[in-house]
């Protein structure tokens, strides 16, 4: 397995979720299996059999973040090449293809927001900029290009060719 990277912002929301799945949502399922218990035969049981299945799913959510925590690793943007594009640089590309530009930021896999299916993603606090995985075609692409450099990236409409106008920090 390819190690895994994280801005300290990304790992801090991460074990947030954890541990609100932890604190929150785990005691309250076990509530409500309590409470669905005492509707009768279980066999029949739609309450139930929905907790049960809610508590399957937080159990596994639990298990997947613990395991996530425990092997990202965090980037320390502080000793980075910032003359070139690394994990966490906001790029600003012109977009070859469509003569237009564009601007990325590369984050963990974890960052981009695909959880909630939407990828890349446009995060507010970043003005419309989105924010892409280092595990992307574009961004291993870009990753140790500099300033006016042309890069193309395999993606599944074609090869993308872009050339990068700024790197941000």
């Amino acid at each position: 397995m390819a190690q895994e990277y994280i801005s300290k912002q990304g790992l801090e929301k991460l074990r947030s979720k954890l541990q609100h799945l932890i604190q929150i949502e785990r005691p309250d399922i076990i509530k409500q299996i309590a409470i669905a218990r005492q509707f009768g035969d279980l066999s029949e049981n739609a309450e139930y059999h929905a907790a049960k299945e809610k508590q399957r799913f937080i159990e596994a959510e639990i298990s997947k973040l613990q395991y996530k925590v425990s092997i990202l690793k965090i980037i320390n943007p502080d000793i980075i090449n910032k003359n070139e594009v690394r994990f966490g640089a906001e790029v600003e590309l012109l977009y070859l293809n469509k003569n237009k530009n564009v601007t990325y930021k590369i984050v963990g896999e974890d960052e981009t927001g695909k959880e909630n299916n939407i990828s890349p993603v446009r995060d507010k606090s970043l003005n419309g900029v989105r924010k892409i995985s280092c595990n992307s075609p574009i961004a291993k692409a870009l990753l140790g290009k500099k300033v006016n450099e042309e890069v193309n990236a395999k993606a599944p409409v074609g090869i993308i060719k872009y050339k990068i106008i700024s790197i941000k920090y």
